[in-house]
């Protein structure tokens, strides 16, 4: 007869039975490869950037969602100018009249895109948000250039968007830290980041800065007629390696380097930093010190489906608008010759076009998020240097224009004193609200300056440039 206690099995035996079956099993699972360890690491990357920087509430409906676009502002109110401008224009009105109602629509247009932008970058990282608000802040000024080119306004093109980059460096960036400084003592953000931004900068001065030497300099050893080909063949040639620059400036921020680009945030009694702590294998979480308020869901105003309906049509309404805008810019001038035409393009226009990046850093510097404010008027500055004004020159190359990198050699100075003066402010990753009126004051000065600017022709040896 066979003993059944020798044939039963305890529980503790069973259960360490199980155990090592467990981890047996766990043990012959094949390691990944290192193809499919470089796609995790890969995935966990794109995963953080579309990764919020604090918690979200819940999405409102649509009808929340149009109704927090429609009182968002009462700039809105300004929304009614646009049918008048395009009545004044279609009925061959004053110049003067479409131009100002012109001018007044595409403000509030302006402020929608950057809530709008604001809205979906919430949904995602820092960088991302940062990329977002430059590229979509920058819309109007594309659009008015883009048409601007079309038409042959080749001066229009330039001292608008380079009108652009005096705005983001000095206003708005200017404005971010004097509103932050009412709050803040002390402004901080990423010093590596800053002193990148300020290099790259200064990179897209020196682009400038070259074919103005050669154009004064050089122009009279050349023979005649060719000074215009060596200056588009130096404009197109650098304009490639300016949107090389960009694509790997893009590789850095949101790969290779993405945790240097992260949200630095302060409260009113305590500094915040969200770190990385970087490792050669893999991606790791954040890790985010202590905070009160700031852990707080964000209050979402429009669902992504919303903001996006609402980004389509104001760009479409921008578009009509600022065709109307240009078009009425030469009759202005000429009612008004008081008014230099090269104050309303280099100053005028870009405040207008601006209003969204003004409008986004100055919301978020309140907040305490000076990189994001950071990226937002610097980034669209990197962005409008190395990408949208060497982009233009290749479109004109393919459009039969002759478009160059040979600015007017004031507007360029002021330029390049003005990016000395902005990495002076922010090359050790601290600011404070002095620093932004002494930017501010800056680009008051330069708008005196250009108001009795006269009106030039750009001359190639000699002959007038000519646009047809």
């Amino acid at each position: 007869m066979v003993d059944v206690n020798n044939i039963l099995i305890s529980p503790r035996d069973s259960t360490e039975s199980q155990a090592t079956q467990t981890s047996s099993s766990v043990t012959q699972q094949p390691a990944p490869t290192a193809v499919e360890s470089k796609w995790i690491i890969i995935k966990q990357r794109i995963r953080v950037l579309f990764t919020p920087v604090r918690p979200l509430g819940p999405d409102p409906t649509f009808i929340a969602s149009f109704k927090a676009a429609a009182t968002y502002t009462p700039l809105n109110l300004c929304l009614l100018f646009i049918p008048v401008s395009w009545a004044l224009h279609y009925t061959h009105q004053s110049d003067t009249l479409v131009f100002v109602f012109s001018a007044l629509g595409i403000i509030p247009l302006a402020a929608l895109l950057g809530f709008g932008t604001e809205q979906i970058a919430l949904k995602t990282s820092m960088s991302v948000g940062g990329l977002l608000n430059a590229t979509l802040g920058n819309i109007v000024e594309m659009i008015i250039a883009g048409i601007a080119l079309s038409k042959c306004e080749l001066e229009l093109v330039q001292s608008s968007l380079l009108g652009g980059l005096l705005s983001n460096l000095l206003l708005v960036l200017g404005m971010a830290f004097v509103v932050g400084g009412y709050r803040f003592p002390s402004q901080e953000f990423q010093p590596m980041v800053a002193q990148l931004n300020s290099s790259l900068m200064i990179v897209a001065v020196i682009s400038l800065i070259v074919p103005s030497a050669l154009h004064e300099y050089l122009g009279d050893r050349l023979k005649p007629g060719e000074e215009l080909t060596v200056l588009l063949q130096l404009s197109r040639g650098s304009a490639v390696i300016l949107i090389g620059i960009y694509v790997v400036y893009l590789f850095f921020q949101f790969y290779s380097h993405s945790h240097l680009f992260l949200d630095t945030r302060l409260s009113a009694s305590t500094t915040t930093f969200n770190t990385y702590l970087k490792d050669s294998e893999c991606l790791p979480l954040p890790a985010t010190a202590t905070i009160s308020s700031e852990d707080e869901p964000e209050h979402v105003k429009m669902n992504t489906m919303s903001a996006l309906v609402l980004l389509g049509a104001v760009t479409a309404f921008a578009y009509l608008t600022a065709e109307f805008l240009v078009d009425s810019l030469n009759g202005f001038v000429e009612s008004h010759e008081s008014v230099s035409k090269e104050w309303v393009t280099l100053i005028v226009i870009p405040v207008i076009s601006n209003a969204a990046e003004h409008t986004t850093a100055v919301v978020v510097a309140t907040k305490g998020k000076f990189d994001l404010a950071m990226s937002v008027a610097v980034g669209s500055c990197i962005q409008i240097a190395l990408f949208v004004i060497p982009l233009l020159v290749l479109v004109a190359w393919g459009m039969g224009k002759p478009l160059t990198l040979l600015f007017d050699p004031l507007e360029t100075l002021v330029l390049f004193l003005s990016v000395i003066l902005v990495k002076f402010s922010i090359e050790d990753g601290k600011s404070h609200y002095m620093s932004g009126v002494a930017l501010v004051a800056v680009y008051l000065i330069i708008a005196l300056s250009f108001w009795n600017f006269p009106e030039t022709v750009r001359m190639i040896q000699g002959a007038p440039l000519l646009c047809t």
